[in-house]
């Protein structure tokens, strides 16, 4: 017989372990190396990305939870906005800024409904065209097909990639950051179900494994209502 604290410690092992081969292997799929330069992607790889972070982005987040809800909260620091611990004054020599600064998973996430964001500008897809001096105004080639080789920016979704990889490679740093903001009220994960773990290609059995880890982490967090 396999009690359900059992199965939910396995599910979490699986999530984690799961998680952390499909991390590398979007960086083989991607051809990340050793400098974080990839500013653009083709539409599909775009695509593949953000819904693979739509996906990993929220597991992780409540797979630190019961790390540091099987620890114990810690007693409580000024943290950052982010919410990672606020680092210590370094009380030598001034540290030279590094050419491509490392990025931090984000531990809170922010509330249905709360964040209000302006709608991009519009813009025009533009490409290949003879331009002609005496001409001022700008080609709408709006009517051009999406192509799947099209190649977009995606720098904002490369840095949420290679913040969940430091997650990844950093898991102690941040379980302790984490049981230092269970420690405060402060509002950590989201009260609803994240819609990638019930809408991507996922089986029935790893959507009621994502279900079940959804609602015991956030019973752990502290209730901040």
């Amino acid at each position: 017989m396999i009690r359900a604290g059992d199965f939910l410690i396995h599910a979490a092992r699986f999530s984690l372990d799961r998680l952390d081969w499909m991390v590398g292997d979007m960086r083989r799929r991607l051809g990340l190396g050793l400098l974080p330069c990839l500013p653009f992607l083709a539409r599909r790889e775009l695509q593949g990305l953000t819904r693979f972070l739509a996906y990993a982005d929220p597991l992780m987040r409540r797979l630190i939870v019961l790390l540091a809800a099987e620890l114990g909260a810690l007693q409580t620091y000024p943290s950052t906005a982010h919410g990672t611990p606020a680092p210590k004054r370094a009380t030598g020599p001034v540290a030279t800024p590094r050419l491509f600064p490392a990025v931090h998973f984000r531990l809170t996430e922010a509330e249905p409904g709360t964040a209000q964001r302006t709608p991009p500008p519009k813009r025009f897809r533009t490409g290949p065209r003879i331009r002609l001096l005496d001409e001022e105004t700008q080609v709408d080639l709006s009517d051009y097909p999406a192509l799947p080789e099209d190649i977009l920016p995606a720098a904002r979704q490369v840095r949420r990639f290679l913040a969940l990889e430091h997650a990844m490679d950093n898991l102690p740093r941040y379980v302790e950051a984490m049981r230092r903001l269970m420690g405060q009220a402060t509002p950590i994960l989201t009260r609803t179900l994240p819609p990638a773990f019930s809408r991507l290609p996922v089986t029935r059995a790893e959507e009621a494994a994502l279900i079940e880890l959804h609602d015991v982490a956030v019973r752990e967090c502290p209730d901040t209502s």
